[in-house]
């Protein structure tokens, strides 16, 4: 029997699916899995840290979260652990992050992800143009390996964080990744999230959406007044990729859905 309390079923008018993260409930993935499943469409299996590999799930658990997917016709987007940067000017750091990152493409690769959301950080917003050369040479070498040995790289979903999106065109031309849109990055750092719609929602896989105050603390959606959320939904009308409420735990998460619900 479920132990958690359900969460509000979201009108099936929209071309999104919906997604929520695996951190809702004060338990491990698979539990919040098993809890969530029957409500929404797609699960962010989140890794945040990579320190402790002992944290992922194990072969049991892959099987009996890849059998949940099938009955509940589930989908999972995989969050990449981000207490690493695979741009990070150090190169130990840079290896490190790679190794994680295979490690966990092979151990999630029979959930056949819907996506793998990757963070290309290691690098400041007011970095120089010597800088930015140097990430670009530093990351562009591991990125051809993930590119590599990924079933379709085109689910591999490059996030856009703080520093200028455009910094990216150069590795976005090379690899055949897709792109990970997050609302709540565009808003805290005061970019142009319209133009960044236009620029880039068609190549855009996966949505995060959540409610920010300008801190890196996701909150829920309804810190972000109505208005401006209908305008977004409005923006992204014909969208048929993954929408994430990327916030964690159970009364965010709820309110999230229902403010959703309202500005759909």
């Amino acid at each position: 029997m479920n132990q958690f309390p359900p969460l509000p079923f979201l009108s099936r008018n929209r071309s999104f699916r919906l997604g929520v993260t695996s951190y809702v409930h004060p338990a491990d993935i698979t539990a919040n899995v098993r809890a969530l499943a029957p409500f929404v469409d797609d699960i962010e299996l989140v890794f945040f840290e990579s320190h402790d590999l002992s944290t992922l799930p194990k072969a049991c658990e892959i099987e009996e979260l890849r059998q949940l997917a099938i009955t509940h016709d589930l989908t999972y987007t995989i969050h990449f652990p981000t207490d690493k940067a695979l741009g990070s000017p150090n190169r130990e750091e840079r290896e490190n992050a790679l190794s994680t990152a295979l490690h966990i493409i092979e151990l999630c690769r029979p959930l056949t992800p819907y996506g793998w959301i990757l963070h290309i950080d290691g690098i400041e917003p007011t970095a120089s143009p010597i800088q930015r050369e140097a990430w670009h040479r530093n990351i562009t070498p591991l990125l051809r390996v993930l590119a590599g040995i990924a079933d379709d790289p085109t689910r591999i979903c490059v996030e856009n964080l703080g520093y200028p999106f455009e910094w990216c065109d150069p590795i976005l031309t090379e690899m055949p990744f897709s792109t990970c849109l997050d609302f709540g990055h565009l808003l805290q750092m005061n970019y142009d999230w319209r133009d960044h719609v236009n620029q880039w929602l068609q190549r855009t896989r996966i949505i995060h959406l959540y409610g920010s105050n300008n801190t890196s603390r996701h909150y829920s959606l309804e810190l972000t007044p109505a208005p401006l959320v209908q305008e977004f939904l409005k923006a992204i009308k014909f969208y048929n990729g993954v929408l994430t409420l990327e916030t964690f735990g159970y009364d965010d998460t709820v309110s999230s859905i229902k403010r959703l619900e309202e500005c759909l």
